[in-house]
């Protein structure tokens, strides 16, 4: 079959391997569409997670059932389904406590199990789940991408009239405005440097940080001046964390979900003095089955995120539009 293989630091090829073979709890899944996500640019040039290379990449992807384990109920041949990339192990201390999803030796498609950017790919049977006939797989892809966005958003303890500031205005910060009508809240502030991108969000306010000259001040004058319950920071920046820790009202809440490699300042004494908070958001605590209706709800209107779609034979394209083309794409598909 067809594979995405990264080889090397900055060496992504279209090679041909054998088709995964699945263990007795898996399934076989024939590829419809994978979507690229930042942390695959991310791997492609640094490897944060320290990946032991070669592996095929991809994470967000669904398609067809094309062979069942023998341990395998509950699914047919042919049957549309999305797929989580986390594998808890189900064993260790994490998993015990029911924290799976921040299993302690978790398998992950693109980081020690084979991607989704292949013509096929393998996955255990409690991480699908069937997808209805009107939901395109590259909509489907999004499954992990709306799991998380809701972990980020239950991490921020949003309680319906609350006031919320997401920092980012990439495809997570777009799909978290859209999520957050689901909260019931007072105020929805989306901060980011693009007005190509801004425009896909649902958010009652959007503001441009780019060119502004005091961007704390715009971000709170977007809420009639008052401090933000909780701020999410879907963007890899320093300056947009320092800027929404700022923002936040005493006993405000600060949600970690774009990772920030690195020492980063943090005003601990603003922290003490206005009793903040600050959390992580990693993977999704068991939300696929949140994530599905969420896939057809009109209000959303998912398939509006992915801008482009590719075959896997234009790979370079598509990879180079979503690193590059941030004014002109939002969410980049491989189908097959």
């Amino acid at each position: 079959m067809k594979a995405l293989m990264l080889k090397a630091l900055h060496q992504l090829e279209l090679v041909e391997v054998p088709v995964p073979e699945i263990q007795p709890d898996e399934l076989l899944i024939r590829t419809g569409a994978t979507t690229i996500c930042t942390s695959d640019v991310n791997d492609i040039h640094e490897n944060p997670f320290g990946i032991q290379l070669p592996v095929v990449i991809g994470h967000e992807g669904a398609g067809v059932v094309a062979a069942l384990g023998s341990q395998v109920r509950g699914f047919h041949i042919g049957q549309r389904l999305a797929t989580h990339p986390v594998h808890p192990c189900g064993s260790c201390q994490s998993c015990s406590e029911g924290l799976g999803h921040l299993c302690l030796n978790m398998g992950h498609f693109g980081l020690n199990l084979p991607g989704t950017m292949a013509e096929y790919y393998r996955v255990r049977q409690d991480r699908v789940r069937p997808i209805p006939d009107t939901v395109s797989f590259p909509v489907a892809a999004l499954t992990e991408p709306v799991c998380v966005c809701l972990e980020a958003m239950v991490q921020a303890k949003l309680l319906p009239g609350r006031s919320l500031l997401i920092l980012g205005d990439g495809p997570f910060g777009i799909l978290m405005s859209r999520l957050a009508g689901q909260f019931s809240l007072g105020q929805v502030v989306l901060a980011g440097q693009i007005d190509y991108r801004l425009a896909f969000s649902h958010a009652a306010v959007r503001v441009n940080t780019h060119d502004t000259p005091n961007p704390v001040k715009s971000l709170m004058d977007a809420n009639r001046g008052a401090g933000y319950d909780a701020a999410i920071l879907a963007v890899g920046s320093r300056y947009a964390l320092m800027d929404g820790m700022k923002c936040l009202k005493p006993r405000g809440r600060m949600v970690i979900f774009s990772a920030l490699p690195g020492d980063t300042p943090v005003d601990l004494f603003n922290v003490h003095l206005k009793e903040l908070e600050i959390v992580g958001a990693c993977s999704d605590l068991d939300m696929m089955d949140q994530a599905i209706p969420l896939l057809n709800d009109p209000s959303l209107a998912l398939h509006e995120l992915i801008t482009h779609q590719f075959s896997i034979e234009a790979y370079r394209q598509a990879f180079h539009l979503a690193e590059k083309g941030k004014d002109r794409a939002l969410k980049v598909a491989l189908v097959f």
